[in-house]
């Protein structure tokens, strides 16, 4: 009986051999796919670093368009902190810190002024007293409002006085206390700015691009771009240094410099968080502590 079953003509030998090798068969392609799927994502990782980095060199203009086409790709909104500085009509203005909401339809923005940096936010543990503008919330929604800022006033007695204002967001009051309307505000918006400048320049011949190395930002790496400008045709400034997360592809550090080696302008983005559902009750102005303007 024993010799019968383990004939090599035997029906059931054949079927229990075939499911033995039909396991190990897909035994060695699971490990082959997985170590393949491997290889490939490192290569592909590898790939697009080598790319980012080729164009942080050599094609300023094709690296932003990259970035650009990315963010309309993945993002839809997101919540950062804010830090700025900027010398406007020859003043350095104080340093702000700011938190802020944004969604891009409809355009969205809500800030609010931070007092005093958040605990640990710098390097020796300490807190700092920031400046405040008049106004301490601003809530922005592209065809809303009058197409205006709704405003809450900073001081208690005057807000209760004046109550919430409405203001253009490129209005005189507005631009004296910063160089890009709160309607510029974003990445997509900040993205489409720098990509223009550059395209100008270089149709003009005045454009001249470096690369600058990587940093690290608030605690993101980031590959920097070097912009450099005569002093002509009204440019923003000589020098400006962009530095792209190298994940998310968003300038995270924006500095320019004008044509004394001054530093008219800094923004940096701390803490971004992108697509965490923001919806238009986020964007009212009970949800930012705000009356509804009169």
């Amino acid at each position: 009986m024993l010799e019968k079953l383990l004939h090599p003509t035997n029906r059931r030998v054949r079927i229990l051999v075939g499911i033995l090798l039909a396991g190990l068969f897909c035994i060695q392609c699971t490990q082959s796919v997985t170590g393949g799927g491997s290889k490939l994502e490192k290569s592909t990782t590898a790939s697009a670093a080598a790319k980012i980095e080729k164009l942080a060199r050599e094609d300023h203009v094709a690296f932003l368009e990259m970035c650009l086409d990315n963010y309309n790709k993945k993002y839809r909104d997101y919540t950062c902190t804010l830090i700025k500085q900027e010398v406007i009509r020859g003043t350095q203005k104080p340093e702000q810190w700011m938190n802020v909401k944004f969604r891009d339809k409809p355009f969205s923005v809500a800030m609010r002024w931070l007092d005093k940096t958040p605990k640990g936010a710098l390097a020796n543990n300490q807190v700092k007293k920031l400046y405040v503008p008049m106004g301490d919330r601003i809530l922005y929604i592209e065809g809303k409002y009058d197409n205006k800022m709704v405003i809450r006033i900073s001081n208690p007695l005057l807000r209760g006085l004046l109550g919430t204002q409405k203001r253009p967001p490129d209005g005189t009051d507005a631009m004296k206390n910063t160089l890009r309307p709160v309607s510029l505000f974003g990445f997509k918006r900040g993205i489409k700015s720098l990509l223009k400048v550059y395209q100008q320049a270089a149709k003009k011949g005045h454009l001249k691009q470096e690369f600058g190395g990587y940093v690290n930002v608030a605690g993101r790496d980031a590959i920097v771009l070097l912009r450099y400008l005569p002093p002509k045709e009204n440019y923003p400034a000589k020098r400006t240094e962009i530095c792209i997360d190298l994940e998310t592809l968003v300038p995270i550090r924006i500095k320019g410099f004008d044509w004394d080696g001054q530093c008219t302008s800094r923004y940096v983005y701390k803490d971004v968080k992108f697509n965490v559902g923001l919806d238009e009750t986020d964007f009212t102005p009970k949800a930012n502590e705000t009356a509804d303007p009169k």
